[in-house]
């Protein structure tokens, strides 16, 4: 047998086995891009709060003062500056019992209400990467496993496809198994570089997982967080022992900081441990604008006495690598247009996925007969057409459900996965054939309910009065559902061609 026979063979059935969960791993992260629009578009209650926010110290300030007063005992204070795309403050607090999640207006200081309970965006981003809600450690395991599979995959098709360049110029439309393996070439190679990049640096980030132990000899059984405080500093700055415990008022540290850091970045975060205590520090950390690496400009005080500390960064090659390891696989640098080409680029590869799972049932169409052709054309329409509406739905309940429900996410979550398992039950009453027209339907139509549904729950949501109120990021997730809906109505339509010229044959 061949070099390339067995790579074809290797490609096919690595693919094939891993497909499916890549599919999940690459939307659910696709979307992931803009998990805090979806965060923001989530709680309408606070759009009447909307508006731009000062600057990143005018921000820390009014946050600083508010945890100060409210929250001094506390072992550790988070704050994520509001921005432009999130215009309000995230406090994040911890006492001795319970843990603590506000939003505030950085304008006025105001603690906003709760609003109703949901987990928005970052369902997507943890289902991306502990296949949420699984336990953490088992999810990951298998999200490493079968990025390592995926990965064999891709070089594997490298070396399948010898006219890889050259096929990437054909299209053939409405010729059937030819036309998916066009499709599957052009996707293939405007995304392989990306794919590439992703699946490799998803692996590495996880490398604990699949050699753990040489950070149990070196650091020991639970040594993970020794490493990673060692591979970001060589030395973390104590304050000292004799100074006071109260502590100093913000302008001390803000006096001493930057407007903007190298690069352009500003202000983003800031984290307060052990506040009014004689271990106290204060870490100011700006954007990582522009920046791959986690290398980001840091500043560290003593909280209590007002002195900036010396703190050195890790600059060994090994620490750099895994820190843009990070970087990149995160996207955190990425400006609003990076994004939106990143997550394109996700997306054109689910449709790689998708022309190539379909190839693999194409080839195989003599044999539909046989359970192995059912269990994977199931699979396919579960996957590929069940997790989009699964997703649509679960837009929809957080628009539906109301805002004072009780235990809110686990109903938002029961939604999700009941409505993507419930699609199984449509081929099972109708043919394949009409089964996938009617998911193209009722996709467009839950989408298009989640955009105008609020006309009567929440007015301030609507999207007449978002885009009346200049309100571009929440808006901008109502126009991309239309988008998507109005999508699923002409992939109906042409799906339905497709058929009618193969029964014309």
């Amino acid at each position: 047998m061949q070099f390339r026979q067995v790579q074809a063979i290797l490609h096919s059935w690595f693919g094939i086995v891993v497909l499916w969960s890549v599919f999940l791993i690459f939307f659910t992260g696709s979307i992931a891009y803009f998990r805090t629009e979806i965060n923001l578009w989530s709680k309408p209650e606070n759009f009447l709060y909307l508006k731009a926010p000062p600057s990143s110290l005018e921000s820390a300030q009014v946050a600083y003062d508010y945890l100060n007063t409210h929250a001094p005992d506390a072992k550790r204070w988070r704050v994520n500056l509001a921005t432009s795309r999130m215009p309000f403050n995230t406090l994040e607090w911890q006492d001795q019992t319970s843990k603590y999640h506000k939003l505030q207006d950085p304008n006025t200081g105001l603690i906003l209400t709760e609003g109703r309970e949901s987990l928005g965006g970052d369902f997507f981003f943890k289902l991306h990467y502990s296949l949420y809600p699984l336990p953490d450690v088992v999810g990951r395991m298998l999200v490493v496993i079968v990025g390592v599979l995926f990965l064999i995959a891709l070089i594997t098709g490298i070396f399948t496809h010898k006219k890889i360049i050259k096929d990437f110029f054909v299209f053939r439309s409405f010729k059937g198994q030819r036309t998916l393996l066009d499709l599957h070439h052009i996707t293939g190679v405007v995304t392989l570089p990306f794919y590439l990049i992703m699946a490799f640096t998803g692996v590495m980030i996880f490398f604990y997982l699949l050699m753990p132990m040489g950070i149990h000899q070196q650091y020991g059984e639970n040594g993970i967080k020794k490493f990673y405080s060692e591979i970001q500093y060589s030395n973390v700055p104590k304050p000292a022992e004799d100074s006071g415990i109260q502590l100093k008022e913000f302008s001390i540290f803000s006096r001493q900081l930057p407007q903007q850091g190298s690069n352009g970045a500003v202000l983003e975060k800031f984290e307060v441990k052990n506040p009014n205590t004689a271990e106290a520090l204060i870490t100011f950390d700006y954007g990582y604008n522009k920046l791959i690496t986690f290398n980001n400009p840091q500043f560290i005080f003593a909280a209590n006495t007002g002195k900036n500390l010396s703190s050195e960064r890790n600059l060994h090659p090994v620490a750099q690598i895994s820190s843009a390891t990070y970087g990149i696989h995160l996207g955190y640098y990425a400006s609003q247009w990076m994004r939106w080409m990143l997550a394109s680029l996700g997306l054109i590869g689910c449709i790689m996925l998708v022309a190539g799972a379909l190839l693999w049932q194409r080839k195989r169409i003599k044999q539909h007969n046989k359970l192995s052709y059912t269990v994977v054309s199931y699979l396919n329409y579960f996957t590929f057409l069940g997790l989009p509406l699964a997703t649509a739905m679960y837009f929809l309940a957080n628009r539906i459900l109301l805002a004072s429900l009780e235990h809110r996410v686990q109903y938002e979550l029961f939604i999700f996965f009941m409505s993507w398992i419930g699609i199984l039950v449509i081929p099972m009453l109708v043919k394949m054939q009409k089964a996938i027209v009617l998911a193209f339907i009722l996709t467009a139509f839950i989408l298009w309910m989640t955009v105008f549904s609020p006309i009567f729950l929440s007015p301030q949501a609507f999207i007449f009065n978002t885009l009346r109120h200049q309100q571009w990021s929440v808006a901008g997730v109502d126009l991309v559902f239309i988008f998507i809906a109005t999508g699923y109505i002409f992939a109906c339509y042409y799906f339905r061609k497709i058929k009618m010229r193969e029964v014309a044959k």
